[in-house]
């Protein structure tokens, strides 16, 4: 085994693993650095209902050629070249917002310094200094975090970055038409397989500020229940906050992924996917699953739906790619795209026989909340084993780890996960 970019040669450094691991009858992996390569590039946006950064139509107007002849007559106009080496590297603890500030150094936002208490930035060649006055942290059960700061005309404000299903919640109720639009630039970002975020702010009055400040500064300060504290108080200044629009990063699937799901494939060892990307992101792994035929047969569960019917016998599964089911307009989705729906077979065992082939199972981490549940668990193992690939999406390092101790309790299976997936 030899990498040809890194010029670096496979090297073992154990030999006690080889009989366990040829063992292994299920993988689970993350897909950010994984599966992708974690280089993140700021791809698309939306602004106000506006979205940029759509691919260039080959046979549509092209953009014209910058002329520096005005600025040297020397300069040859049909020469140009771009070196990144000759713009200032930022070092960010997490590669999207490292995209972001690139992104915004190319508009004309540059980022320049920060000091505990201070953010400067040069806007449109004007330098502008921000007084930081509070951060509040990102963690996986906010999907969000958020910072208040007050800019050099004195208006406090506060700007929050997050997931779409926690910053729609939270939004002024005067934003519905706004969130309408941007949602579906969200879809469609996410259907060409981008990592989106959702921003919006919130303006604050000097006397609402300073209560919060004060309320925030006893949680933070608690001796007991100190994260319920700070989450609470985080909840209440992070309301009726105003859209602003989303961001789309690209992350590409590294060279080989698809090669070595059928490899493994081959040998009869199935990897499932535990990601806290978007469900829209499905569409590029089902490529690297080889599930992107004209009429691919793919299971779309609703564990939610399914949870709240059981006990009446009236549960709908929705399987896609079987003549036998009629079809219906999918509830619960904002696309109002089209699901496939029947009743509940007669036995679990038959449902399992009709879902096995090349089917794709993709539950979000809401639905598989619901399939982790005590009765539901060997319906949600049975049906996940009998297909080809299984995608978990928007789902929680706990529940990640629920999962593998699932399969190794159901399945008696040995299982390779990293350690973030098996504490």
């Amino acid at each position: 085994m030899f990498c040809s970019q890194c010029n670096t040669t496979a090297e073992a450094r154990t030999t006690t693993l080889n009989e366990e691991l040829g063992q292994v009858e299920y993988i689970f992996s993350d897909k950010t650095g994984t599966l992708t390569q974690n280089i993140m590039s700021f791809n698309k946006c939306s602004i106000n209902g506006q979205t940029y950064g759509e691919a260039s139509d080959p046979l549509g107007p092209q953009p014209k050629k910058l002329d520096f002849t005005p600025f040297n007559p020397l300069a040859d106009p049909d020469f140009c070249f771009y070196d990144d080496t000759l713009l200032e590297s930022v070092k960010a603890q997490s590669p999207d917002e490292g995209a972001l500030v690139t992104a915004a150094r190319n508009f004309g936002f540059v980022f320049r310094s920060r000091t505990p208490g201070t953010v400067t930035t040069t806007e449109m060649g004007r330098p502008v200094t921000y007084t930081l006055l509070a951060i509040l942290d990102f963690n996986n059960i906010r999907k969000r975090m958020s910072v208040i700061v007050r800019n050099p005309e004195g208006r406090i404000r506060l700007y929050c970055k997050g997931a779409d299903i926690v910053l729609f919640e939270r939004l002024h109720p005067c934003n519905q038409e706004l969130m309408s639009i941007t949602s579906d630039h969200l879809n469609e970002y996410a259907a060409d397989g981008l990592r989106t975020l959702v921003l919006a702010y919130r303006d604050l009055e000097e006397d609402e500020w300073e209560s919060w400040s004060e309320s925030h500064h006893c949680a933070n300060k608690a001796t007991s229940y100190r994260e319920d504290r700070l989450a609470a108080a985080y909840e209440e200044i992070e309301q009726d906050m105003m859209l602003l629009g989303a961001t789309a990063i690209e992350d590409k699937l590294q060279e080989g992924v698809p090669e070595t799901i059928a490899i493994l494939s081959l040998a009869n060892i199935k990897l499932w996917v535990l990601t806290g990307d978007k469900q829209g992101h499905s569409s590029e792994l089902l490529q690297a699953y080889k599930l992107t035929s004209p009429c691919p047969m793919r299971a779309r569960e609703r564990m939610t739906e399914l949870s709240q019917t059981r006990d009446e016998g009236n549960g709908r599964w929705a399987f896609a790619g079987n003549r036998r089911k009629e079809e219906a307009e999918g509830e619960g989705t904002r696309g109002g795209g089209k699901q496939l729906h029947c009743p509940p077979p007669p036995s679990f065992s038959s449902l399992v026989d009709d879902i096995s082939g090349d089917f794709a199972l993709v539950v979000n981490g809401h639905s598989l909340a619901h399939a982790l549940e005590g009765d539901m668990e060997m319906e949600f193992v049975s049906t996940a084993c009998a297909c080809k690939a299984v995608i978990c999406c928007r789902v929680t390092p706990l529940q990640k780890a629920q999962v593998v101790e699932l399969i190794k309790k159901h399945k008696k299976a040995v299982t390779l996960a990293d350690r973030r997936r098996r504490q």
